[in-house]
């Protein structure tokens, strides 16, 4: 009878153990097939990403190619025409003249395409007058207050630092005008020895962080998609959130290092 107990017992613990392991093997199963889940879901959400970065760059080549043929190649040919209208008629100082105004005008708009890839203040004046520059040419439109507030002065850093934070702060508050009804903007610029913060702060509607993690992945969000590029290509950090006083803030942080400083100021 003993001997049967203890067969029954060993038996059992053998259907127990088999239990666990089965258990075990299925959980496990589940983990990994989870993890791939996600795995695809992140390669599919990187891919978004890099689609609407090369989509950017691709609708800003065409941009950039369509004022240099239809603007500027316009301008030149006129200019041409100007001074190959006759060969053989005698010299005439206002056509002369004329040639000249239009090819002014060509240089122009070849300097305001090249502001527009490389803002010459950037270039020269650095990150923090730059950004102070941008900020007052919009509070003077006098459609709405924007304010810059530099805590610490920002240090001149790596050139494609510079322009990255330059044109994120750019789409940050162009995405305030454009969305967010407010009507005051504020900008907060801050350095320590190891990073760089902006502060980006209004009184319209915003976003949570929650919301802007869902809204980068959405369809037509080129604008966020574009700001998290460029965010990732400094090693940046970007966080939303709503204020205790209802106003809604944007964070973003730059790690610098002694590396991609610029000792002098000067590139």
């Amino acid at each position: 009878m003993e001997s049967e107990i203890l067969l029954i017992g060993i038996v059992s613990m053998l259907f127990l153990a088999l239990g666990v392991i089965f258990f075990v093997v299925l959980y496990q199963r589940r983990v990994i097939a989870h993890q791939l889940e996600l795995k695809t879901i992140n390669q599919q959400k990187e891919l978004e990403l890099i689609q609407a970065s090369i989509q950017s760059e691709e609708a800003e080549r065409m941009r950039i190619a369509s004022e240099l043929h239809d603007d500027v190649g316009a301008t030149l040919a006129s200019a041409r025409l100007f001074l190959y209208k006759d060969k053989n008629a005698v010299f005439d100082e206002s056509v002369i003249n004329q040639s000249k105004e239009l090819l002014d005008e060509s240089i122009s708009k070849i300097r305001n395409i090249s502001h527009k890839l490389q803002p010459a203040t950037l270039q020269h004046l650095g990150l923090e007058l730059s950004l102070q520059s941008f900020i007052e040419t919009i509070d003077r439109s006098g459609k709405i207050s924007v304010k810059h507030t530099p805590v610490n002065h920002l240090p001149r850093v790596a050139a494609n630092i510079e322009l990255s934070v330059y044109r994120i702060s750019q789409e940050l508050i162009t995405n305030i005008i454009k969305h967010a009804t407010a009507t005051i903007i504020s900008v907060e610029t801050n350095a320590t020895n190891n990073h760089i913060s902006l502060l980006f702060t209004h009184n319209g509607l915003g976003l949570t962080q929650i919301e802007y993690e869902e809204q980068i992945y959405k369809k037509g969000s080129t604008g966020l998609k574009n700001i998290v590029n460029r965010v990732k290509s400094i090693d940046a950090t970007l966080q939303f959130y709503k204020s205790e006083d209802s106003s809604f803030a944007t964070e973003l942080i730059i790690p610098i290092s002694s590396k991609n400083k610029l000792s002098n100021g000067n590139d």
